[in-house]
């Protein structure tokens, strides 16, 4: 009987430590440009033909959204460019070239009439680098609450937005810029697929603080319990940052948390994509949430060079981004990311509680 007693002592404490750890004292797998397709075999020789370093750069895809979920990714990263009229991503240049040079044409696998529809477009660079698993921001964030549905128990979602407009080319399309409206309409897409109670808002996080750099330091992100079976949005840069708080102190009422300075009032998340800068493990201490990039580059990864990817591992960083995830994933030098034992998610080397133990989901 004492025994008994014992042991359901230890389970409740077991229970009441998976409880309070918190969203930020984990580690896990995520992917860069999760929606890249690659591309086809015509453009890819084409390419290579005009910039064999840009080809080099652009020879990986990875497999859909939802097979890269099932496998234990839990942070997604999306390209998106304003398309407020539609249409502007709907001939790309490569295909007219493709066809010019003489090479195999592969069509779109959508419809045209889907770039035609005003909304963000998913891509990576227009006109050359554009096939992607779902050519719309909306298309994307579908795929996830599809998922997410079926998986009610999953950990925390991170999704990543990088916002693009640059400098066109002659023959290439201008892309739009980037305004205080494209913005507003970025968060109006979110909620049109994901209602208030599935997404951790920087609303939620800050909480009763003043500001949101206030929150994670003193009282912590919420409780990765809390957080199963929601997404987070984070921004990608920097330079959308005063543009996205105009009117909007410390991210209220926002959907996506921004790509923050420490110790400005509206840093939670950070992103150092320097994976071997000392700065990483004291900004987890303090309480912030980091993302960092775990490939040293495409000859590093040719040459399987891990020197990147284990300081990442050991940083305490939480989101680990990278091409390669998993075995499954690997480059043909075997270069890939995995967490230690093939686990999904680990306790954070550098924040976690002692006995910290976590569900695989």
């Amino acid at each position: 009987m004492k025994m008994r007693a014992v042991l359901m002592l230890a389970a409740a404490g077991f229970g009441l430590r998976a409880q309070e750890l918190r969203m930020n004292q984990i580690q896990f797998v995520g992917t860069h440009n999760s929606y890249h397709a690659g591309l086809a075999a015509g453009e890819m020789t084409l390419l290579q033909r005009q910039n064999p370093k840009a080809a080099a750069s652009l020879a990986y895809r990875h497999p859909k959204i939802e097979a890269q979920l099932d496998a234990g990714v839990r942070q997604l990263e999306l390209d998106v460019y304003g398309d407020e009229q539609g249409g502007l991503f709907a001939e790309p240049l490569y295909l007219k070239l493709v066809a010019k040079e003489g090479l195999p044409v592969e069509a779109l696998p959508y419809g045209a009439d889907v770039l035609k529809r005003p909304g963000f477009k998913v891509l990576h660079v227009p006109d050359i680098d554009f096939r992607s698993h779902c050519p719309t921001f909306v298309g994307c964030l579908q795929i996830v609450r599809t998922w997410s549905k079926a998986h009610p128990r999953h950990l925390p979602i991170y999704i990543q937005v990088e916002n693009k407009d640059g400098r066109s080319r002659p023959e290439f399309v201008k892309p739009e810029t980037i305004t205080k409206a494209t913005l507003d309409a970025l968060d109006a897409e979110i909620r049109t697929v994901f209602s208030a109670g599935e997404v951790v808002t920087p609303d939620v996080v800050r909480g009763k603080h003043e500001t949101l750099e206030e929150a994670v330091r003193k009282s912590g992100w919420p409780t990765l319990e809390s957080a199963r079976g929601k997404v987070v949005f984070l921004f990608d840069q920097e330079r959308v940052s005063p543009l996205y708080l105009e009117g909007h102190p410390s991210l209220r009422g926002r959907m996506i948390f921004t790509n923050a300075k420490p110790g400005a009032p509206d840093a939670a998340f950070v992103k150092v994509n320097n994976a071997q800068s000392p700065e990483i493990p004291e900004l987890v201490r303090q309480g912030y949430l980091v993302r960092t990039m775990t490939d040293g580059g495409a000859e590093a990864v040719r040459k399987g060079d891990t020197a990147r990817r284990d300081a990442a591992l050991a940083s305490g960083a939480q989101i680990l981004s990278t091409d390669y995830p998993f075995e499954w994933k690997a480059a043909e030098s075997g270069y890939g990311v995995s967490l230690p034992g093939g686990k999904r998610v680990r306790c954070n080397p550098v924040n976690a509680p002692k006995n910290c133990a976590i569900s695989q989901e």
